[in-house]
C-alpha cells in the first residue's frame, strides 16, 4: 500500500512556523542587547569607580623624641620646684632642681631642713653664689668623698649665712657665721670634716642646734 504524498501546502506551513520561531528568538535577543546597553548608558559616572581600589597612603613614622643636651644655666632666685623627699629620708631626688642640684631632706633634732646637695667639684664651686634669697628652712649640704680640712668664703654670695662643719658620723664640730661678699676664708678647725652645711645666718641658734649635735642618715 503506498503512503500518500504530502500535500503541497504542508511544507510552506512548517517553514513559516520555523521562520516565526527564529524571528521571535532574534527579536528577544535583540531586546536583551538593547536593554543591557541602555542599563550601562544610564549608569552615573561615579558607578564606574565602585570597584576601583585606591591604595591607602603608608603611615608616616613618628620620629622618636630626642633628649635635650642643653646644660642647666638658670640663675633665678631660690624657688625650687622639685618636690622634696619625705622627712627623715636622706635619699636624694632623682631630678635636678632649677639650679642644677639634687635635693633631699635631713633631720636635725626636731627640725627638718630642705637641702640642695653640692657633690661634684662644679656644684661645690657654684654653691650659693649669685642667689638673692634662701628659704628659711632651706640650705645647701656640701658632701666630700673623704674627711679633710675645709675652708669657705663668701665671694659673690649676697645672703648672710651660717656654716656647720660636720664629721663623717654626722656630728657637728663647728658653727661659724659668714658675711656677704667677704673674701676672708672661714676654715674648719678639724681636719676630719666630710660635710659642710650652709643655712641662713642664725638658723642654728634659732633652733637650738650647736656643736655636738648629731645629724642622722646624711647622704654619702
Amino acid at each position: 500500500m503506498q503512503r500518500p504524498a504530502p500535500s503541497s501546502c504542508q511544507v510552506p506551513l512548517a517553514l513559516a512556523i520555523l521562520g516565526f520561531i527564529g524571528a521571535a528568538v532574534f527579536c528577544f535577543a535583540g531586546a536583551m542587547a538593547v536593554g543591557i546597553c541602555v542599563y550601562y548608558l544610564a549608569e552615573s559616572p561615579e558607578t564606574h569607580h565602585v570597584a576601583v581600589t585606591t591604595p591607602s597612603p603608608e603611615p608616616q613614622a613618628t620620629p622618636a623624641p630626642t633628649a635635650s643636651a642643653t646644660p642647666f644655666t638658670s640663675i633665678s632666685p631660690f624657688t625650687s620646684t622639685t618636690p622634696f623627699k619625705p622627712a627623715n629620708s636622706a635619699t636624694p631626688s632623682a631630678e635636678l632642681d632649677e639650679y642644677g642640684f639634687r635635693t633631699t631632706q635631713i633631720q636635725i633634732g626636731d627640725e627638718t631642713l630642705d637641702v640642695e646637695l653640692a657633690v661634684t667639684p662644679e656644684q661645690q664651686a657654684k654653691g650659693l653664689r649669685f642667689r638673692q634669697t634662701l628659704d628659711e628652712d632651706a640650705g645647701m649640704l656640701f658632701v666630700f668623698p673623704s674627711p679633710q680640712r675645709l675652708s669657705f668664703w663668701m665671694k659673690d654670695a649676697s645672703i648672710p649665712l651660717s656654716i656647720a662643719y660636720i664629721q663623717p658620723d654626722g656630728k657637728i664640730v663647728q658653727i661659724r657665721s659668714m658675711k656677704p661678699y667677704d673674701i676672708a676664708p672661714v676654715p674648719s678647725l678639724s681636719d676630719a670634716v666630710s660635710y659642710a652645711l650652709l643655712v641662713n645666718q642664725g638658723w642654728f641658734e634659732r633652733h637650738g642646734i650647736s656643736a655636738g649635735t648629731v645629724i642622722e642618715d646624711l647622704p654619702r
